[in-house]
């Protein structure tokens, strides 16, 4: 059998990736060079790309045409083989809970430091975002039509939308994202340890959103209750960072200073 051959045979049986290591293993009687070769032909002709080094991606037949595919197809395989904890975040984790009005300019994945440098090929774009640690245990395991991803829980992505409200396009944005969101939201289960996830005047300006935006006082409730039980220490913030809030009136349930007026887009 010949590479290209072995390349072929990759997608129907339900594998669309492989490592350099992979491929000279199995054909250990041909030279790296000559192994080298033969994928860097089929990457030519369209029926591979290399997202990052030593790591291919097989193009099925459907999407020969643009020489690439969805990014749920290889991330979590491309991720394994980089070593890298991840998670689909952010809007792109919101449309996998339900909340897909507001559709992601790309792929948006959450990792650890160093964070990764933007990938964009042929219409198909990730985007990476940083957090000092990822909190696994609200991070979810979910199937995908070629293997598994990893997405942040409806509330962490929640929190996420909020602490990473430029990678979103503003905080009407995010909270018309949230609007769509909450029907996925408890907090009432979980517990202290949640609060981990982000620095107090973030859950400050998500309870206020919940309660005061969205109209959602019972989720607003729920949460405050566990930033009391978890003993979260709070100040006065601005809801709006890098605007001022010299005349903004003091919201005295979250202590927020409301320095800008939210908007819910209409859906």
């Amino acid at each position: 059998m010949s590479v290209a051959d072995w390349i072929e045979k990759q997608a129907p049986s339900g594998r669309y990736t492989f490592s350099t290591e992979a491929v000279r293993k199995e054909f250990a009687d041909m030279t790296p060079h000559a192994i080298d070769t033969a994928v860097q032909r089929a990457v030519t002709k369209g029926r591979i790309f290399s997202p990052c080094r030593g790591f291919y991606v097989v193009v099925p037949e459907e999407y020969r045409l643009w020489k690439a595919v969805p990014q749920e197809v290889y991330l979590d395989r491309m991720m394994q083989h980089l070593g890298r904890t991840y998670y689909v975040a952010l809007l792109s984790a919101a449309e996998r809970h339900g909340a897909a009005h507001q559709a992601p300019m790309g792929f948006q994945v959450m990792v650890e430091p160093p964070v990764l440098r933007d990938k964009e090929r042929d219409g198909y774009a990730i985007r990476y975002a940083e957090r000092r640690r990822i909190p696994m245990d609200y991070v979810e395991r979910k199937e995908v039509s070629a293997g598994w991803l990893n997405v942040s829980s409806p509330e962490l992505t929640a929190v996420d939308l909020i602490a990473y409200q430029d990678h979103v396009g503003g905080l009407t944005r995010a909270a018309t994202v949230l609007e769509e969101l909450a029907l996925k939201l408890d907090f009432s289960r979980l517990d202290a340890s949640f609060l981990q996830a982000a620095p107090a005047p973030v859950f400050q300006r998500l309870g206020y959103l919940l309660d005061h935006v969205i109209e959602e006082e019972s989720l607003a409730d729920d949460l405050l209750g566990l930033m009391k039980s978890g003993g979260l220490k709070t100040k006065a913030v601005p809801l709006r960072l890098g605007a001022s809030a010299e005349c903004a009136q003091v919201d005295k349930k979250w202590k927020v200073m409301a320095n800008q007026e939210i908007e819910i887009d209409e859906l």
